[in-house]
C-alpha cells in the first residue's frame, strides 16, 4: 500500500512537471496520466483510475489519432476498469472500439502507453 503512494506522488509530481515543460496536449503527458490512472487501478479505486484514463485517451485521439496503437491500448484499460466495476454495457463500448482497430488491419506494437 505504501508503494501506491509512492507511485502517486511520482506520477502526480511528473504530471505538474510535464503539464509546464510539454503542455497537456502532448503524448507523454498522456502518458503520465494513464501511469496515474494504473496506479488507482491497482489500488482498486476504479473510479479514478477511469478519470485519468479518460484524460489521457482524449489527449491520445487528439494528438496521435484513433488509428495510433497508444489510443487503442487507452480503449483497453476503460474496457477493463469498467468490468471491474461491473459495468458491462460500457466496457463492451471499449472492446467494439479496439475491435474495430484490430480489424482495420492496425496492430499494438510499442505502446507508448499501456497499463
Amino acid at each position: 500500500k505504501g508503494e501506491h503512494v509512492k507511485a502517486l506522488e511520482h506520477f502526480h509530481r511528473c504530471e505538474r512537471i510535464r503539464a509546464t515543460v510539454l503542455g497537456e496536449l502532448h503524448p507523454d503527458y498522456a502518458a503520465t496520466l494513464n501511469n496515474i490512472g494504473s496506479v488507482y487501478n491497482n489500488k482498486g479505486e476504479y473510479v479514478k483510475a477511469l478519470e485519468y484514463y479518460h484524460k489521457s485517451e482524449r489527449i491520445i485521439e487528439t494528438v496521435l489519432g484513433d488509428l495510433h496503437p497508444s489510443y487503442a491500448y487507452s480503449l483497453i484499460n476503460l474496457a477493463v476498469t469498467y468490468h471491474k466495476l461491473s459495468d458491462l454495457h460500457q466496457a463492451q463500448i471499449y472492446v467494439q472500439l479496439v475491435s474495430r482497430f484490430i480489424q482495420l488491419g492496425y496492430y499494438m506494437e510499442s505502446p507508448g502507453v499501456s497499463n
